[in-house]
């Protein structure tokens, strides 16, 4: 048997076929995962004495387990899935393969050795402000570096440093870099922010740029993107609540008595206006199985209901992206929130005052 494709590392979306010539008759493939066989199948060659082993990227990709969200700096999840694939015949195959996780198939202007370095986010520029969680998640065997531009006293000025270093390389780790975070190893306000660059090497960085403006709807999310790693996008404009009541009803006794009423609670929510850069976010956004709300008591996981996407070429009119989602527990939500009598003088009076 002759190996005429059988890459030894891609990225899981491009890995493509592995193609075994020279096949007398049939073969058996084996794929072990972890030390478990979970592919055994007999294969026949076609008349030119050749195999063709199809989706082993879907098979890698669909091994990945889903971790918890954090804002946290620190291990996120697993970066690569490596299978042992045998080819058994009259001689024996044995590699083991390193796939990198990806949904995406980027047509080969993506390879491992460049992935290994960038920020894993599909934008190369984000827009943030004040009071906005930002995550970016990088493979370890690597240091988080930030460069950032502040207002000073006569012109602009730059700082550079290290935020966080990271161990293994086959890993994905997140690293929180909220402005208010950046600003206070940058030893400056937030509101002295201009903008600031993460990454780990100057070849690829992701680029975070501020907007002072206030905007009181906004909506943080945080969620799995194509690279299996987390990030967060924030929706700045109005959102709407929607609220249905799916009701069974039945009769006795010439009365109908309601059965039951299940609560369907949804918010349609609009982008604002985004630029072209995050246009890919929002399809990671859109196309993730784990997404959840952030807000001051944690994650609220949801699942996305429907969405409006519609990308126009003009450059004079702006992009903005409608979606509704619905919390993924079927429980109702809600926060209590204690009313207490007003009071002259609050507890921190100090009665020794004269």
């Amino acid at each position: 048997m002759v190996e005429d494709r059988f890459p030894a590392s891609g990225l899981s979306a491009e890995y493509g076929d592995i193609v075994i010539s020279s096949v007398a008759g049939s073969v058996i493939v084996e794929i072990s995962y972890s030390g478990s066989v979970i592919l055994y199948e007999n294969y026949t060659a076609d008349a030119d004495g050749k195999i063709y082993i199809k989706e082993i990227g879907e098979l890698a990709l669909s091994l990945v387990e889903s971790t918890d969200f954090m804002t946290a700096n620190g291990y996120s999840g697993i970066g690569t899935i490596q299978l042992s694939i045998s080819i058994i015949g009259a001689t024996t195959i044995t590699k083991t393969v390193t796939f990198y996780i990806s949904k995406i198939d980027f047509r080969s202007t993506l390879d491992v050795a460049l992935l290994s370095k960038i920020p894993l986010s599909r934008s190369t520029i984000k827009i943030t402000g004040p009071g906005r969680t930002e995550c970016v998640s990088f493979y370890g065997n690597s240091t988080v570096k930030a460069y950032v531009v502040k207002k000073g006293t006569e012109q602009d000025v730059s700082v550079s440093f290290d935020i966080v270093s990271y161990s293994l390389a086959n890993k994905i780790y997140n690293t929180n870099v909220s402005p208010e975070i950046i600003a206070a190893l940058a030893v400056c306000e937030v509101s002295d922010l201009i903008y600031y660059n993460i990454y780990t090497s100057t070849d690829a960085i992701v680029q975070f740029k501020m907007d002072h403006k206030n905007y009181p709807a906004k909506s943080t999310f945080i969620f799995m993107n194509c690279f299996g790693a987390q990030e967060t996008f924030t929706c700045i404009a109005d959102n709407e609540s929607l609220k249905k009541w799916n009701r069974e009803f039945g009769s006795t006794s010439n009365n109908q008595i309601q059965i039951s009423a299940d609560m369907v609670d949804s918010v349609k929510i609009n982008t604002g206006n985004v630029n072209a850069k995050s246009l890919d976010i929002i399809s990671d956004l859109l196309q993730s199985d784990q997404i959840a709300l952030i807000d001051d008591l944690g994650f609220l996981p949801i699942v996305i209901t429907e969405e409006n996407y519609s990308n126009n070429s003009r450059r004079d009119q702006l992009k903005s992206i409608d979606f509704t989602y619905r919390l993924k527990s079927n429980k109702p939500v809600s926060r209590y929130s204690v009313f207490k009598k007003p009071k002259v003088f609050s507890t921190e009076f100090d009665n020794t005052f004269n």
